[in-house]
């Protein structure tokens, strides 16, 4: 398994629903409204497939769910995630959790943890597939959306039953949300300063992004969406998952995005006045 080849730019349109363009695998245009938190830990979904109605579902995390343990991949609450699952132990995880709830987790492989059984770091994201196109040689392609962070308490890396990695699972909640709000404007600038340093590069952002991101109101949803899109380092991601205080989590991202910035702008400075299209001649 491993992350498709496109890049996910997740972002919310006008209505405030969830739209990822960069999304060929298939014709219909996906659509998806935010998570909102129920009474009793539940997660309230909507789905919307080429402008249909929406489907309204509440859901309750499981407590044991099949799980993705990969090197290059973090999944945050409110974002889409493309896959591509063509091994045959995650085939068969797929399937069962098509039949079943259609939520597994994925989270980044431990550090050093090359040479044995590949384990997750503590904490993960749980995701619900909201799209899937099989192909004729059993492979998928599919769309997860992040729900919750969770704390790994039980890990299985073959369960003697199902063949593929399970993990036990416990919900992770958010906590300091209302006080993130003095932070928000210092990470919405350095997306802005991180987009003209890649513009500078010839690796620009597509402003339709740019201006999602930057109109996401809520602090937390806008820390996670712009740690998933825009960093670079996957334990820095890794880190910011772990931080449940969101005006901890925002400041840590914001000095995440500063050192993306600084090296963007060593980069730019070491190519003087060589054009860009012309920086992998050197």
């Amino acid at each position: 398994m491993k992350l498709n080849h496109f890049k996910p730019y997740v972002f919310f349109d006008s209505d405030r629903s969830f739209v990822n363009t960069d999304f060929q695998a298939s014709s219909r245009r996906l659509e998806l409204i935010r998570p909102m938190r129920l009474p009793g830990g539940t997660l309230r979904c909507g789905l919307m497939c080429g402008g249909g109605d929406a489907i309204v579902r509440a859901m309750k995390l499981p407590q044991e769910v099949g799980m993705m343990v990969l090197p290059n991949a973090v999944l945050f609450p409110g974002t889409l995630m493309p896959l591509y699952v063509f091994e045959p132990r995650y085939r068969k995880m797929l399937a069962d959790c098509l039949e079943g709830e259609r939520m597994f987790a994925v989270g980044l492989s431990r550090p050093g943890a090359g040479g044995g059984p590949t384990e997750p770091c503590a904490v993960a994201g749980v995701g619900l597939v909201r799209t899937c196109i099989g192909q004729a040689d059993g492979t998928s392609n599919l769309v997860l959306q992040g729900l919750e962070r969770v704390r790994i308490v039980g890990f299985e890396t073959e369960h003697a039953e199902w063949g593929y990695p399970v993990a036990r699972i416990a919900p992770l909640q958010s906590v300091g949300g209302a006080e993130a709000g003095t932070v928000r404007e210092p990470l919405v600038g350095m997306v802005r300063k991180l987009a003209k340093a890649r513009a500078r590069l010839g690796v620009e952002l597509p402003k339709s992004v740019v201006d999602s991101l930057i109109a996401l109101e809520n602090a937390e949803l806008l820390a996670d969406v712009v740690s998933y899109t825009l960093l670079e380092d996957f334990q820095e991601k890794q880190l910011l998952l772990e931080t449940l205080d969101v005006n901890e989590r925002m400041m840590k991202l914001v000095e995440c995005l500063q050192r993306q910035v600084g090296q963007l702008e060593l980069w730019k400075a070491l190519q003087g006045k060589l054009p860009n299209k012309h920086v992998g001649h050197n």
